[in-house]
């Protein structure tokens, strides 16, 4: 459905009532620019829609020790497209680092470590938790 909401309202070639938000094959020939999925993620953010761990991201500030603060929802889609670093770090889950999202990246950047939408990086393995992208 956000995905749908997003290719509504970044469609310039087809207008709103000749697109069927049901036919598989247009969404997989369409994409919505970066700058969306990066508001998006925001909004969800905004909402308490994010697990809290997922939202920490590192500062410069090193000394005397390390500092963390609540990274954007930018920050975060970049961690979840490129990748990031460290212990718990983790790898990118699109192509491209930038640039326009399909339908299946967009839900893999939901489901990453990085953004964690609703929980859903939390798949059951074996009776122990575990994240998605390990």
């Amino acid at each position: 459905v956000l995905y749908d909401a997003m290719l509504l309202s970044s469609s310039n070639e087809v207008t709103n009532d000749k697109m069927d938000p049901n036919d598989e094959q247009l969404q997989k020939n369409k994409l919505v620019p970066g700058k969306e999925v990066c508001q998006m993620i925001q909004h969800l953010q905004n909402t308490c829609q994010l697990v809290p761990d997922s939202q920490i991201v590192e500062t410069d500030s090193k000394i005397p020790y390390q500092t963390f603060r609540v990274g954007t929802g930018a920050e975060l889609t970049e961690r979840a497209r490129k990748g990031y670093g460290g212990k718990e770090g983790g790898e990118g889950v699109t192509k491209a680092g930038e640039g326009p999202v399909s339908l299946e990246e967009f839900h893999d950047i939901l489901k990453s470590r990085a953004v964690c939408a609703w929980g859903e990086c939390y798949v059951k393995k074996a009776g122990a938790m575990a994240t998605s992208d390990k």
